[in-house]
């Protein structure tokens, strides 16, 4: 944005542009951010909310009707009759498809016309329409939409991190959130956050750790970023590094870390989408994992997970207002920014690199679609694992003489370049790989290298 000249009560002065950037922020069809997002699974629904009814739902900025028929398929179709246009919330649910309550006319769960007893027989009127729909997937709780060309379907993603470790439970959860999808997941980009809201400035909301500030780097990787969050804890340094994916992905590690013992989990404990209702509202809808490499103390609530409920301070605005005045949480951080954040008002710094970083792929990847290319990101593998690159490491690396700051820059920077580079392995290899590599080289004082905490000594083993 343009700078205006530093006035003390210059409010009067300060620029009042409500303009926000449409082709990121608007999610309908035939808008630019709307057709690229379509060009994804998203999820639209946990499975627990569809049972014997019509569940009415808005997604991607359209009507929508979800419902299950008698034979136990999926349906996911226009909420207005092709005929009249009564809403199909009151349809009928039959064998197959839906029936609509006005006439009759009955929709299979692909759109097809299957009745339309109010014509005379003989009438060919079925054959000619066919009724909006469009594919759906379920998997562990969740139901998945695909909402793009229909013969563009990509395959559906089964990330690395959804099928290890071995015995990994993976419990669905879905928040509300009363504005823009961008803005809720932005903040996935912006790990300084973590210290100043869940910390510094509100007190503690996870654990103490985490109000240490910590050094930032920003990696690009083939499925979208990693936010890398370095922290020292005593004599441990501890990785936070937060799997951005494109283009609505993220994946996070637990809010019980005290960077106390060392860990490596090439997993996560959170995987979730944010999936826009509309320009101004969207879903946090994902998974809450549950497995002895990621929370060892078991410290998840499973009970406190599921529709619109987590077991994490400040996800929803379930507190008191008051309360949430005093010890603000991400809810009202985000939310609070208002229904679509004017970004021509902004004035990012330095550890927002992440946030413009996450924006200038997003917009990369409007421009494909637009201009008929393949994307570029995320890289697709068809029905095989996806590898992802969410890593939480706690390390003892003690503290030198010299610039320490510079020894935990290269410690996430070096951790994290053996997680991108071992996405070729098997996961359960994989993980055994990085552990013994990152052992090798604080083994080797490979995060001193190049630092003023000690003398320069020969770079650790390719990796």
């Amino acid at each position: 944005m343009a700078r205006i000249p530093i006035t003390p009560f210059g409010g009067y002065l300060n620029p009042r542009s409500t303009e926000d950037d449409a082709a990121l922020t608007s999610v309908g069809p035939r808008t630019p951010g709307g057709e690229y997002l379509r060009r994804f699974w998203q999820p639209i629904a946990m499975v627990e909310e569809v049972r014997d009814m019509p569940v009415p739902i808005r997604v991607l900025g359209e009507d929508l009707v979800l419902f299950r028929d008698k034979s136990g398929s999926l349906g996911l179709v226009h909420r207005h009759c092709s005929h009249r246009g009564t809403s199909l919330e009151y349809g009928i649910i039959g064998q197959h498809g839906i029936r609509c309550a006005y006439h009759g006319w009955a929709y299979d769960i692909d759109g097809t016309v299957l009745e339309t007893p109010s014509e005379p027989p003989g009438s060919r009127l079925k054959e000619t329409i066919c009724h909006g729909a469009y594919r759906t997937h379920e998997h562990m709780g969740l139901i998945f939409a695909y909402m793009g060309p229909p013969d563009q379907v990509p395959e559906f993603p089964v990330y690395d991190t959804l099928v290890w470790p071995e015995q990994n439970k993976l419990v669905p959860y879905k928040l509300n959130m009363p504005c823009n999808w961008l803005q809720v997941h932005e903040n996935a980009a912006d790990p300084i956050h973590t210290a100043y809201l869940h910390s510094i400035v509100t007190g503690v909301q996870f654990t103490p750790s985490f109000a240490a500030l910590p050094v930032l780097e920003f990696m690009e990787t083939p499925q979208g970023l990693l936010a890398i969050a370095t922290r020292r804890c005593g004599d441990n340094l501890w990785i936070r590094a937060s799997d951005v994916i494109l283009p609505n992905i993220a994946q996070f590690g637990t809010g019980f870390v005290d960077g106390e013992k060392e860990k490596f989990a090439l997993c996560a404990a959170f995987t979730r989408w944010i999936t826009p209702v509309d320009d101004t509202h969207c879903w946090v809808i994902g998974w809450r994992h549950f497995n002895d490499v990621i929370d060892p103390r078991h410290e998840g609530r499973e009970d406190d997970i599921g529709l619109d409920k987590i077991d994490l301070m400040g996800q929803t605005d379930e507190r008191p207002y008051l309360e949430r005045q005093k010890s603000p949480g991400d809810w009202d951080a985000i939310v609070a920014q208002g229904p679509i954040v004017a970004r021509a008002g902004e004035n990012l710094a330095s550890t927002d690199k992440g946030v413009a970083l996450m924006r200038r792929q997003v917009r990369a990847g409007i421009r494909d679609v637009q201009a008929g290319k393949p994307l570029q990101q995320p890289r697709f593998h068809g029905k095989g694992v996806t590898p992802t690159y969410n890593n939480e490491t706690i390390l003892k690396v003690p503290q030198r003489d010299g610039d320490d700051q510079a020894v935990l820059r290269a410690f996430g920077h070096k951790v994290c370049a053996v997680v991108l580079n071992s996405d070729h392995l098997p996961v359960g290899e994989r993980q055994a790989f990085v552990e013994k590599a990152v052992s090798d080289m604080r083994d080797s004082g490979a995060f001193y290298e190049g630092t003023q905490a000690s003398e320069p000594k020969k770079e650790a083993a390719n990796v």
